[in-house]
């Protein structure tokens, strides 16, 4: 997941340990990738990797925006030309799309930066309620292709072995075939249609 640092002089890391020397002091606006939370010494830490491909580690008090997709989850919210209450360019129902490009502070106010499925961009009140929505990559594509394909193979070779059996019952794994096929052709949409990085 891409996020943005909200704060000045962020401390990156390249170890999980405040006593080493900060490979790095990140700005305000500066851009990176997400990569896993540790714990260590009773503090919090975030993997990061940056857009020059550097690698390292900031504390998880560290204030960041997640650059991320969410639906209005309120009955209604505007959408504003500028980060103020003026031009209104859309008004946005509960469960529209929307995909946070950047947070700005404007007149003592956060706006949210967005854009909806068809294109349109602007500004949404920073207090509008959203559900975060689980962004797909390839390798959640992968993932399922490989558990569907799995179900699939498993179920196939058990239906296939108990009918050719002696015995006179046979197992027939139909669930097992039918959930990993969808989940194979699921998995398999999601890896051609999610964006490289």
């Amino acid at each position: 997941m891409k996020i943005k640092i909200l704060q000045d002089d962020a401390q990156l890391y390249a170890q999980v340990q405040t006593e080493s020397t900060p490979i790095r002091v990140l700005q305000k606006g500066e851009f990176a990738e997400l990569g896993k939370v540790t714990k260590a010494r009773s503090l919090q830490w975030v993997e990061l990797t940056l857009a020059d491909g550097t690698h390292g580690f900031i504390l998880g008090t560290t204030r960041t925006f997640s650059l991320m997709n969410a639906t209005i989850n309120q009955g209604k919210a505007q959408l504003y030309g500028t980060a103020a209450r003026g031009q209104v360019i859309a008004e946005l129902r509960k469960g529209t799309l929307l995909e946070f490009l950047d947070l700005i502070e404007a007149n003592g106010e956060t706006w949210i930066y967005a854009r909806d499925k068809t294109g349109r961009q602007g500004y949404i009140e920073g207090t509008t309620k959203i559900l975060q929505k689980a962004r797909v990559t390839k390798q959640t594509g992968v993932t399922n292709m490989l558990v569907g394909g799995g179900f699939f193979v498993v179920g196939t070779i058990i239906t296939i072995a108990t009918l050719n059996s002696s015995s006179s019952t046979g197992y027939i794994c139909w669930g097992a075939i039918l959930f990993g096929a969808i989940q194979f052709i699921q998995g398999l949409i999601q890896f051609l249609t999610a964006p490289a990085k």
